[in-house]
């Protein structure tokens, strides 16, 4: 059997955490042999860096993980966005076209302004309204100029049992808080980590065979459509057996927040693509809360937020 070197940058991240725990359950084919980099191993907005882990890796697929995905943050720090959103996946990129390597990369519901009512599809024309969006949209473009062998993924709303999210932040906020206030008035479609694992997976192993047809963009999501009110509404429902915490939950509107950062107000995305090309079904973020949680509880880290 051929053995394959998966290099998997940004695996601190929710995702890389969320690949690192299927080979932990031995659910990651046989044949992959994982090379895993945080940003202490390899720093991608170091050029030098980023150019001397893959050529030293010289793998047979990378799996871009990385980047900043804060929103506020890309806001302050818009040069580092760019670096790490843009400039770094460029050079991938240049890598993997010189390596003649495919990439599977993440990128985001952000990259659209949220003006239609109808879900984005993959070839819907892109217009952020933010820096994060800007910076990834620059990203996803880098990579089609320069490297064919690509799969760009979009997701959406990102939550595991991993690092700081939207979950892990709403169990946090029941535990301290005696009213939680969310946002009514922007919706998308939640996705749980392990499952853009899984579907990495499932597209990687395509790709290892040979699969020509596979290249391109796809969106990835969870279901059913859902305002961050409703996602935490069902984080609470999930959490009860954990708790003796039942803060007020009120629904709010972004005009509340006069600093909040501009969002599309719908990002809801069709992903017949991915399950016409790969067979990969959209799967309910209500099952990944409850997954989540699970795993967290069966860590010792409920109640409290996990580091």
């Amino acid at each position: 059997m051929t053995r394959h070197r998966i290099m998997v940058l940004g695996a601190a991240g929710q995702v890389g955490q969320s690949i690192q725990h299927l080979a932990s359950h031995k659910h990651l084919p046989e044949n992959w042999d994982l090379s895993l980099f945080s940003r202490t191993e390899c720093n991608i907005t170091n050029p030098s860096m980023l150019r001397d882990a893959i050529q030293r890796t010289n793998p047979d697929l990378i799996i871009n993980a990385s980047g900043l995905t804060n929103v506020e943050h890309a806001e302050r720090d818009e040069n580092l966005a760019m670096a790490t959103n843009f400039h770094a996946v460029a050079q991938m990129a240049a890598q993997c076209s010189a390596l003649d390597i495919p990439i599977i990369h993440l990128s985001t519901d952000y990259v659209f302004d949220g003006r239609e009512h109808t879900p984005y599809k993959p070839n819907d024309q892109m217009n952020p309204l933010n820096t994060y969006g800007g910076s990834k949209m620059m990203g996803e473009e880098a990579l089609r100029h320069e490297h064919p062998w690509h799969v760009i993924l979009r997701i959406s709303s990102v939550f595991s049992a991993f690092r700081r999210n939207i979950l892990t932040g709403a169990l946090a906020l029941i535990e301290e808080q005696e009213e939680l206030r969310f946002v009514t008035d922007i919706v998308s479609t939640p996705t749980y980590a392990l499952d853009v694992a899984q579907a990495i997976v499932t597209i990687g192993k395509e790709l290892m065979l040979g699969k020509a047809d596979g290249y391109g963009t796809f969106h990835l999501t969870g279901e059913p459509i859902a305002s961050r009110f409703d996602f935490v509404e069902e984080v609470m429902k999930a959490y009860e057996p954990f708790t003796m915490r039942r803060p007020k939950l009120v629904a709010t509107v972004c005009a509340e927040f006069p600093d909040y950062v501009r969002r599309p107000p719908y990002s809801v995305m069709d992903c017949a693509k991915i399950k016409a090309t790969y067979g990969i079904d959209q799967k309910s973020w209500k099952d990944g809360i409850r997954d989540a949680i699970s795993i967290l509880h069966n860590a010792g880290r409920t109640p409290r937020m996990p580091r």
